[in-house]
């Protein structure tokens, strides 16, 4: 008996050390010759003399060129708002008016109906649709999380909005010019602030100069492109359903717009960069 365990034993040894030898010799072979990287975002950055002028000139001369190009692209944001605005049937036009540095500017105005307050139809229904968001949000889970908190985030916002305006409409301050003159200031800050924030994640990186600085370009023209836009989206959601909507969009659909936007496009920029950009 203790002959066939033996004889049992010795062929199931005999397998064990074939795979040890096996996979040693796998694992020796792999060292050698397979070079595994760890992921760029983990790997040390080895920031150059170079690199690091980047990061410094490359923010001065680009805030500089935003800077100083401040009135040539108000123009062009006004002249695109008011271009669009004829055709949508919006009452904008330009009016010199006094800026918050005290000094007369051509700014945009809408006239005298320029915040149309909201009747009882439209506050109860905004009322009903957002107590119904409210609602569907607690039975949000899983899957559906990353849409429940914005969800709420909106929904108290127009919560609050609607007490206000059901109870003192006619002290709302606010008119969709000044609103939009504000939107354009908040996306002229942003775009001021893309060079300082593509040096700190970006410029560092062991790219070609002329991909950043194209890169840079593309990120600052689509800002220039979208913001007359963004605008105009706003004025005519509340010129057809008026200034009760105010809030909720410069809150949600202003400056935290603007940053999630600028994320996307810094993503997609980075996204772009060889895989030895950290080198």
């Amino acid at each position: 008996m203790r002959s066939r365990t033996k004889s049992l034993s010795e062929p199931a040894r005999e397998q064990e050390r074939l795979f040890n030898a096996s996979f040693s010799a796998a694992r020796e072979a792999r060292a050698q010759r397979v070079l595994v990287r760890p992921h760029r975002s983990i790997t040390p950055l080895n920031v150059t003399p170079w690199l690091l002028a980047q990061a410094l000139v490359l923010p001065l001369i680009l805030c500089a060129l935003v800077y100083f190009g401040k009135p040539l692209l108000f123009d062009f944001w006004r002249d695109c708002i008011l271009f669009w605005s004829t055709g949508l049937d919006m009452p904008f036009t330009l009016t010199n008016q006094l800026n918050d540095a005290g000094q007369y500017a051509m700014l945009l105005s809408s006239g005298p109906d320029d915040r149309p307050l909201p009747s009882r139809t439209i506050l109860f229904v905004t009322a009903v649709v957002t107590l119904l968001g409210l609602a569907l949000s607690v039975r949000m889970k899983n899957a559906q999380l990353p849409l429940k908190y914005p969800l709420r985030i909106v929904g108290v916002i127009q919560l609050v909005t609607l007490v206000y305006f059901w109870f003192s409409p006619d002290a709302f301050p606010y008119s969709i010019a000044r609103h939009s003159e504000e939107l354009m200031t908040i996306g002229y800050v942003v775009m001021l602030a893309t060079p300082v924030m593509l040096a700190m994640g970006y410029y560092i990186l062991n790219q070609s100069l002329t991909i950043k600085l194209f890169h840079t370009a593309l990120i600052l023209g689509f800002f220039a492109v979208m913001i007359p836009h963004q605008v105009l989206a706003q004025a005519f959601i509340m010129q057809h359903l008026s200034v009760l909507f105010m809030p909720v969009l410069y809150i949600c659909m202003g400056a935290v717009f603007d940053a999630l936007v600028f994320v996307a496009l810094y993503s997609w920029a980075v996204s772009s960069a060889p895989q030895d950009a950290t080198v």
